[in-house]
């Protein structure tokens, strides 16, 4: 594995470690509202986040197979 797949492997990792953090946060704060239509709206986020988290590290595992396949 090259120095440069390296690189990005560990950008998208972290992205998407970095996007499950900000969804943990946001559950929190709604725990704390009271408003259901911004609780709703906020879930949609959460989901979001966790959905390109897991995109995120597709596309790392991605880039491992697809730049070896090159090789």
């Amino acid at each position: 594995m090259t120095r440069a797949t390296r690189h990005l492997r560990k950008t998208l990792d972290g992205v998407a470690a970095n996007n499950q953090h900000a969804a943990l946060e946001v559950m929190r704060a709604i725990e704390q509202l009271r408003d259901e239509l911004l609780r709703q709206r906020l879930l949609g986020i959460v989901h979001r986040l966790n959905q390109d988290a897991e995109e995120l590290r597709h596309a790392r595992d991605e880039v491992h197979g697809g730049f070896g396949k090159l090789a």
